[in-house]
């Protein structure tokens, strides 16, 4: 039987989130959609262009879906003039590899429009502008337990230029702290919105910060934030830790250790009884001290890119 290829309209929505949903069953840090939360939380937001979300229809039933977008980076640091080429999610049918690399092929044609010759596919560099808090947390990228998804960007050309590790620990009990081997003090906030991008891009959520302080020196800082919707495969809320930095001077003096058994302890007090985290899987010295605090790696994550040039 064949399949045709359309572009998004909401009158494909229950099949495009159905099949999200079975296609991403097996893993409790995916939250699942529905047709509200895909309108709130994807569709409503300034920079969704419906023309670069492509969907695989076989008989009128959903088949397959592939979202790319020109959108700008969602992290503070990043320029919210700059509109960045990418696929932030494929969903397909393990068994339908012909459908997924007709989407990748479809949405690169898409995205060449942009002029530019870069693009990148469920990856970190330049940020998260959708599904950032359903997604494995607040940097979604792709998951290597979904091989077929793997296949069909490799097929397309996308090379994989980023690998971190998904680690979580559940919290069956009030988390303890650590304390540093210094005096810190912990001051909390909601974390500073830098842009209207990166605004945008935690639609739903709130994101938190809470930085060390000691003798009134801000000497680092932990960003977390709840994600309710989780409570719906795992049975209650998880935290995620989404940013993590102690300055240079006072490292190993167990002050990121205190910070995220901290945040973990606060979030445990509003509800949530899990938490995850991302982790470049260079970084020793950051699973090492998740680890400490009971983390597990979950899975391996990777991003990937697309040169035109190479």
């Amino acid at each position: 039987m064949t399949f045709s290829i359309d572009t998004y309209d909401r009158k494909y929505l229950e099949g495009m989130t159905a099949l999200y949903n079975s296609e991403t069953a097996f893993e409790p840090y995916i939250a699942p959609l529905n047709t509200v939360r895909f309108v709130e939380l994807v569709e409503k937001k300034s920079y969704f262009d419906p023309a670069g979300l492509f969907v695989a229809l076989e008989s009128g039933k959903v088949v397959g879906w592939i979202h790319a977008c020109v959108a700008p980076g969602s992290e503070g640091h990043h320029n919210p003039e700059n509109k960045i080429p990418r696929i932030r999610m494929l969903i397909y049918p393990r068994d339908r590899l012909k459908v997924g690399n007709a989407l990748v092929s479809e949405a690169t044609a898409w995205l060449k429009k942009s002029g530019q010759r870069q693009f990148l596919a469920i990856h970190a560099q330049m940020g998260y502008p959708f599904y950032r808090g359903l997604w494995l947390g607040g940097e979604p990228m792709c998951p290597t337990t979904m091989p077929h998804v793997l296949v069909a960007l490799e097929v397309g050309g996308y090379k994989i230029t980023q690998e971190s590790v998904c680690m979580v620990t559940e919290m069956a009990s009030p988390p303890q702290e650590v304390s540093a081997n210094l005096k810190v003090e912990f001051i909390e906030s909601e974390a500073e919105m830098k842009h209207e991008p990166m605004r945008e891009s935690w639609i739903g959520f709130r994101p938190m910060r809470t930085q060390a302080l000691a003798n009134s020196e801000n000497i680092g800082s932990i960003a977390w934030v709840i994600l309710p919707p989780l409570a719906e495969r795992l049975g209650a809320p998880c935290m995620n830790i989404w940013g993590l930095g102690v300055r240079e001077q006072y490292r190993r003096k167990g002050i990121a250790t205190a910070l995220v058994s901290h945040v973990m302890a606060r979030s445990y007090a509003l509800g949530a009884r899990f938490a995850s985290v991302g982790t470049q899987l260079w970084n020793a010295p950051g699973q090492a001290t998740y680890a400490k605090l009971g983390y597990r790696p979950h899975c391996i994550v990777v991003g990937r890119t697309l040169n035109l040039d190479i």
